[in-house]
């Protein structure tokens, strides 16, 4: 290796060095600049039918994204007073949610006991250590309050972002492709453009898909706490609907998490809340999402379960979000640049007597010999 080619190596490893250490530094404007590209994708359907009906393009994509921001709000402003006034009871009063819990916990040991017909009661926790968790846990939350709200403004802020930077993409997208169509040879520009428009289709098939399975869920469980009289349904159905948004494993999280809040009213609500998850999952999983989602990435669940857990070391519950869309975005570069130039160069089948020959080694550099009686 010469002197020149070893300084030039030096250049590339120290060029990528300083890449990916800018990268990391902007790491947050990257994810954001991600999410603002998804969610335009999602939204440029509508802004083509808009346009199509006479509304000017750049009015017709504000009017798109004004009314996601109306969704967005009226959902909070409808979901967010009630379950805040409920915990805001309880943060200010440990012992009463000690209380509540000490007392599920009770219905629970007599409830098991009774169905075991054990002779002996059966215990789950002791009620001094639920007070002590209670009161740490309180303290632990009230001390939390300052960042929480400082992350709640934040995440306003990266809102805003994310449809500014909407805006101008869906603005400027033409453009923008094709400027990167000018990047690369007159030949390979249609595969790039076939690859960005596949890339754009599925990314917004994605979350219009995850909308309406999170809608349904939402809605859904809503009916269901309405007719078994829970206490308040629509934060119980929000938490369960919202959270579907997490494939996989966002569905028992929510549940959890309202099978919980559930059981702080009374234990039976917390059966029945755990009863409308149960039977709206079977619809959701089963007949929904296969449906909404067969014109998007198409995953393993282990890649996609991979997918969420590296999403969310590296940009919270924002990055578990985007991570099946970017995973997506990957198996279609993987299939256009890897899997589909290796099957290119397989060798042709060709017939030999009337019977199909495959999988025959040849080298594809060289034409394959007309052999006497054969058709190629």
């Amino acid at each position: 290796m010469t002197a020149q080619q070893v300084f030039r190596n030096t250049l590339v490893v120290i060029a990528t060095v300083v890449a990916a250490y800018i990268l990391f530094l902007s790491l947050h404007i990257v994810v954001v600049l991600l999410v603002a590209i998804i969610m335009a994708s999602a939204i440029r359907p509508a802004v083509l039918w808009l346009d199509n009906h006479g509304l000017p393009r750049t009015t017709a994509i504000v009017f798109s994204y004004v009314a996601v921001l109306l969704v967005i709000f009226g959902l909070f402003i409808i979901v967010l007073p009630p379950a805040f006034s409920r915990l805001g009871g309880y943060i200010t009063n440990d012992d009463r949610l000690a209380q509540k819990l000490i007392d599920t916990n009770r219905w629970a040991e007599t409830s098991l006991t009774t169905l075991f017909s054990s002779s002996v009661p059966i215990h789950l926790f002791n009620e001094d250590n639920i007070r002590t968790t209670v009161s740490s846990a309180i303290a632990s939350v009230n001390r939390q309050m300052p960042a929480l709200a400082g992350d709640a403004g934040g995440l306003i802020g990266d809102l805003i972002l994310v449809i500014v930077i909407g805006i101008y993409w869906l603005t400027s997208r033409d453009n923008a492709i094709e400027f990167t169509l000018q990047l690369f040879s007159t030949g390979k520009r249609p595969m790039v453009k076939q690859i960005i428009l596949e890339i754009e289709h599925g990314l917004g098939a994605y979350v219009r898909g995850m909308v309406l399975v999170v809608c349904f869920v939402g809605f859904a469980n809503f009916i269901l706490l309405l007719i078994f009289r829970v206490p308040n349904p629509t934060t119980l159905a929000f938490i369960i609907g919202i959270t579907t948004a997490l494939p996989i494993i966002g569905g028992f999280i929510g549940a959890g998490l309202a099978v919980f809040l559930a059981l702080l009213e009374t234990p039976v609500a917390g059966l029945l809340t755990l009863a409308s998850f149960v039977l709206v999952q079977q619809v959701e999983t089963h007949y929904l999402t296969p449906r909404t989602m067969s014109n998007s990435v198409q995953i393993s669940p282990i890649l996609v379960i991979v997918g969420l857990f590296i999403g969310f070391a590296v940009g919270g519950v924002i990055g578990g979000l985007i991570a099946v869309p970017i995973a997506g975005t990957l198996m279609v570069l993987a299939r256009h640049l890897i899997i589909e130039p290796k099957k290119d160069a397989v060798t042709p089948q060709r017939t030999q007597g009337g019977i199909l020959i495959a999988g025959e080694e040849t080298n594809l550099e060289s034409p394959i010999p007309n052999e006497p009686g054969t058709a190629s």
